[in-house]
């Protein structure tokens, strides 16, 4: 239940923050940007939160039925522009694949550097 409030908390700091403030950022992103600032200067450490975010993750599908149903309403209102909306997903789905595949591929020879060095 800690690490629950604990990523519930941080969430409500990135609302704040984007509400006050008026960072443009959404506040959902902020919360997680604060949450893994504070992971990495260790003033949470993972095995508080570890269990929640994990509980979070395997159940992360249940999120996205109201985005589904939302897009439901709105496939009418398409009309014309579907054809941009799923070149625009496609091409946005590709982009994020392949960056995420290319930092993948860097991050993993560093390793492979860095344990040849430390061998």
């Amino acid at each position: 239940m800690r690490g629950f409030c604990i990523i519930m908390g941080f969430d409500g700091a990135g609302y704040l923050l984007h509400q006050a403030v008026g960072v443009p950022l959404p506040s959902h992103v902020l919360g997680l940007l604060l949450l893994t600032a504070a992971l990495f200067l260790r003033i949470v450490k993972l095995e508080w939160v570890e269990n929640s975010a994990s509980f979070l993750t395997k159940h992360m599908m249940l999120f996205f039925v109201p985005l589904l149903a939302g897009a439901a309403a709105i496939l009418p209102a398409l009309g014309e522009s579907w054809l941009a909306a799923a070149v625009g997903l496609t091409v946005g789905t590709s982009i994020i694949m392949v960056a995420t595949g290319l930092a993948t591929k860097h991050l993993a020879y560093r390793r492979r550097e860095k344990a040849a060095d430390e061998g």
